[in-house]
């Protein structure tokens, strides 16, 4: 039943690999604290199993996860859950839902780590010279910061999605959904001039864009580990993911008078509401600028 779940995710849903993983893992974990927990013998793949799961056992999951995970594991774990059995409802004949019920922790949002521009330049300010792994590497922050992309997008692309004749980048984002993004002209030429030193038909990872010294193609943990690598390299005060480097774009395209729907389509939100926690960085950027000019921000003094 689990197999064919995944199979499930994988073709109807399109879900990406790395959050097919993620539910996949999720699942492991429930099957084992029932089994370890609640008593229930694991035979997954029998139909009268899940018969036997209840929301109380999932609720006692749950509360188990919250001690070692965050609210955000714990959100993506009910998530997995919900659907699961919505499934097992839909296609298998499951006639109670046992995570009808569930609802997700109260995840309290932090604004996002961003760079100012003047770090953007600093981290981009690389000496690539004419190595291959170092134009790569310069290859693969310009378009982080050109074009917004999840981590997991940037390892997925292929050569055939730079679109340089019409200096767009066609990316599938969460649930295969298909959008294009403006790719900016210096992110284009370092691009051009790494496509010229990448290995070609050796690559064993195909058409993969950006690939790692052993030819395959590039995974989402070494782009964490070399975007990482780059900010301690270009002396930032702040940890540096390709998150914050994906914030970096939303936020300074908003500062520099971008309209947020622009925006929302640029990042692939479906929700303005995701998008819309940009405008919090902006505020506080504008209530920095009133404390500085405004006569009356500092008090009356000015008045007396």
């Amino acid at each position: 039943m689990i197999a064919s779940f995944i199979r499930y995710l994988e073709v109807e849903r399109q879900l990406s690999p790395h959050t097919v993983r993620a539910y996949s893992s999720d699942l492991k974990q429930l099957l084992l604290f029932l089994e370890e927990e609640c008593a229930l013998q694991v035979p997954t793949e029998s139909d009268t199993f899940w018969t036997q799961v209840k929301e109380e056992h999932l609720q006692k999951f749950m509360r188990a996860r919250m001690i070692q995970d965050g609210a955000a594991s714990v959100g993506r774990k009910i998530a997995a859950l919900k659907t699961l059995f919505k499934y097992l409802c839909n296609r298998c004949g499951l006639s109670i839902n046992p995570a009808a019920l569930l609802r997700p922790p109260q995840n309290r949002r932090h604004l996002p780590v961003y760079l100012e521009e003047e770090e953007a330049d600093r981290l981009l300010d690389i000496d690539y010279s004419d190595d291959e792994l170092k134009l790569r590497d310069r290859a693969v922050l310009e378009l982080m910061y050109a074009c917004g992309l999840r981590v997991s997008e940037v390892s997925e692309l292929d050569v055939g999605n730079i679109r340089f004749i019409d200096e767009v980048v066609r990316v599938f984002g969460k649930g295969r959904k298909e959008r294009m993004i403006p790719l900016g002209r210096v992110a284009a030429e370092i691009l051009q001039k790494y496509l010229e030193l990448r290995r070609p038909a050796a690559a064993v990872a195909g058409d993969a864009l950006f690939l790692n010294a052993r030819g395959g193609r590039l995974s989402a943990r070494s782009l964490s580990t070399l975007v990482k690598k780059y900010g301690l390299r270009a002396g930032l005060q702040k940890p540096l993911t390709p998150h914050a480097v994906r914030h970096s774009f939303a936020t300074h395209l908003l500062q520099n008078g971008a309209d947020l729907r622009v925006i929302q389509e640029l990042l692939g939100h479906s929700s303005l509401s995701t998008t819309q926690r940009y405008t919090h960085v902006d505020v506080k950027r504008l209530i920095e600028v009133y404390d500085k000019a405004h006569p009356l921000a500092q008090g009356d003094e000015k008045r007396s």
